[in-house]
């Protein structure tokens, strides 16, 4: 065998081990594929762009669900009601109306934090001028 017919057999075997891997990989691209279509409900045979969308809609309905929202909600009704929902429940934590604002629940949490701070390290008040010292149990 000369060396020129050697090389083109090295070559082939190569070309035929590469093209393997190549159809091994096409193969698992296709089972993946076929298994994303079937998990979110699209036909075996969708490409990925009808895969993601489909993961999509499927994600926005589960969101939608899971904020009490019917699943025709859009990503903004669910964002606003997610906002909404959290905003009320930290009003009502700080003392303020559910029904408040950002800057409401802000200035809430601003007084009271002030007045925490103002009766924790703030001027102690002089004791009454009758009061003799510690409170005896025992008079």
């Amino acid at each position: 065998m000369t060396e020129s017919q050697g090389s083109k057999d090295q070559q082939q075997q190569s070309g035929s081990g590469a093209d393997e891997w190549r159809e091994l990989f096409r193969q698992f691209d296709q089972q993946v594929r076929r298994e994303a279509a079937r998990t979110v409900g699209v036909e075996p045979d969708a490409d990925w762009q009808r895969i993601g969308k489909q993961a999509g809609e499927a994600t926005r309905k589960g969101a939608a669900k899971l904020v009490g929202l019917d699943d025709a909600a859009t990503w903004e009704q669910v964002g606003q009601h997610l906002e909404q929902t959290a905003r009320s429940g930290i009003a009502k934590v700080v003392g303020s109306t559910p029904d408040s604002d950002w800057r409401a629940i802000g200035q809430t949490i601003d007084d009271k934090l002030r007045a925490f701070l103002s009766d924790t390290f703030g001027p102690k008040q002089p004791p009454p001028k009758d009061h003799k010292g510690p409170v005896d149990p025992w008079e």
